[in-house]
């Protein structure tokens, strides 16, 4: 019969795994340096993965984040199209 862990038990076991969860630096042209956490899901075979990135609410990297869903594929800049008469 296996033994039952309760689960704070484990916790004050303190045991270490495996973090899934890295930081990364990217800087941006129009938002500059982000500084955000990058997590990698992977699926049961292994074939595919997706990264997530997620920054801490309340922070500016937080802030840049949100700004770019609103940019988007936006230009920040001038116009290059010419004025019709």
């Amino acid at each position: 019969m296996v033994p039952t862990v309760l689960p704070a038990q484990l916790w004050t076991q303190h045991e270490v795994g495996i973090s899934y969860t890295n930081r990364k630096r990217i800087l941006h042209p129009q938002v500059g340096m982000i500084s955000l956490h990058c997590q990698t899901l992977v699926d049961p075979d292994q074939a595919q993965s997706l990264l997530v990135f997620t920054a801490i609410p309340g922070t500016e990297d937080h802030d840049k984040l949100r700004l770019l869903s609103v940019i988007g594929s936006q230009r920040l800049g001038a116009s290059t199209t010419a004025a019709s008469d």
